[in-house]
């Protein structure tokens, strides 16, 4: 399997947006970041209130603080999760990307064709070191789709493929066929396409995401036609 040379950093950034709809969006991180996760909540809530009628968000908080009973489980409720929204926001923090269950985040905004992107908040200053922190790898870039097709008159199948122990193998936690999503161009038979290669990555600090939060899950819902 060949792997892609994509460098794990920030990904490509669309020019800001000006119309944007009220969408309901999953949040998806590592719990320890949850301070920091937190101001971008805070945000998303000024320009999308909550309400019993018209919930703004969901996030890995609805798995996260629960005691849960076995793999299966927990997959069910981040299914659940993702299942009503137009987006995955991926908040990404320092060891965002090893962690198994935002893999499996990332995985259905794939599986069931929703926005997807992410966001650097290691640079909004930590709540008791009161100082921002190096980034964090990419988690987009440790997940991709594979293009399987045996001859040129086959039909091609994708999966999703994870960089695990310095090569790319078959994702584990989810092994049926996918559709390649919009934003990714369609690979060659038997090579992985990141996801970064496609999906927009900002950062929070940098770019403005107080304000910008919002146009930019905008964005990438639009992208997957939603």
């Amino acid at each position: 399997m060949t792997d892609f040379p994509y460098p794990f950093g920030l990904g490509i950034q669309l020019s800001p947006f000006d119309a944007t709809v009220k969408r309901r969006a999953f949040f998806s991180f590592h719990y320890p970041d949850i301070m920091r996760v937190n101001n971008v909540r805070q945000a998303w809530k000024i320009d999308h209130p909550d309400s019993s009628e018209n919930r703004s968000f969901v996030d890995s908080s609805l798995w996260e603080t629960r005691k849960l009973e076995g793999d299966e489980s927990v997959k069910r409720l981040i299914r659940e999760g993702v299942q009503n929204t137009s987006a995955v926001c991926v908040l990404i923090g320092t060891d965002t990307w090893s962690r198994r269950w935002v893999r499996y985040e990332i995985a259905r905004a794939v599986i069931d064709n929703k926005g997807l992107l992410g966001v650097h908040i290691n640079r909004l200053n930590h709540h008791e070191r009161r100082c921002a922190d190096a980034f964090g790898s990419n988690p987009l870039s440790w997940l991709g789709v594979c293009k399987i097709q045996g001859n040129a008159l086959s039909v091609p199948q994708y999966y999703l493929y994870e960089f695990k122990n310095g090569a790319w193998s078959k994702y584990e936690d989810y092994t049926a066929p996918v559709s390649l999503p919009l934003y990714l161009a369609d690979p060659s038979p038997e090579y992985v396409m990141p996801l970064a290669a496609g999906a927009n990555v900002y950062d929070y600090v940098a770019d403005g995401g107080h304000i910008n939060i919002g146009p930019w899950i905008d964005i990438a819902a639009k992208r997957v036609g939603r």
